[in-house]
């Protein structure tokens, strides 16, 4: 009798978990204030809303809050749109890593990414490859073999 039981259990404290994470994903989706960088210091953190354009749709929301919360893992994903050397509203942009195209060095947000979808794209990959486990060199090595070929990539350093 206890070895049929085992597995039910089993299999239902395993659902109850999914949906918990499943549930506890969409409120991080809904919430607007996420964490910021302090100018100077990209381990401080402030409350802030995020900017309209980085609520352009909730895909864009999801990866700027994401970049946001995760600078010192997104700082070491190279970015395949061409922003190392693109002109943008008239400036060039010389982007380093996906961490600037949603922040930039002041601590303020970066529109880029709010019209790229190249980037969303690294960065929820990104975010779900980590989310199950999977290392940030791995991240970045899958990365860097699947996107390589769309545009020129960000110089930007292997996670250590």
């Amino acid at each position: 009798m206890k070895s049929k039981f085992i597995p039910g259990a089993i299999s239902i404290l395993s659902i109850l978990m999914i949906v918990y994470a499943l549930s506890s994903g969409s409120q991080i989706l809904n919430q607007t204030d996420v964490e910021r960088p302090t100018v100077g210091d990209s381990n401080r953190t402030t409350k802030t809303e995020l900017p309209e354009f980085a609520e352009k749709t909730g895909r864009v929301a999801e990866a700027y809050i994401f970049a946001a919360q995760n600078q010192d893992k997104v700082m070491y994903l190279a970015c395949y749109c061409g922003c190392a050397d693109m002109q943008h509203s008239g400036n060039l942009i010389s982007h380093k890593s996906l961490k600037d195209c949603y922040v930039k060095p002041d601590g303020s947000y970066e529109p880029h990414a709010s019209e790229c979808k190249l980037c969303n794209d690294i960065t929820l990959e990104a975010r779900d490859m980590l989310m199950t486990g999977s290392s940030l060199k791995d991240v970045r090595t899958k990365i860097d073999k699947e996107y390589s070929g769309r545009g020129i990539g960000t110089n930007t350093s292997l996670p250590p």
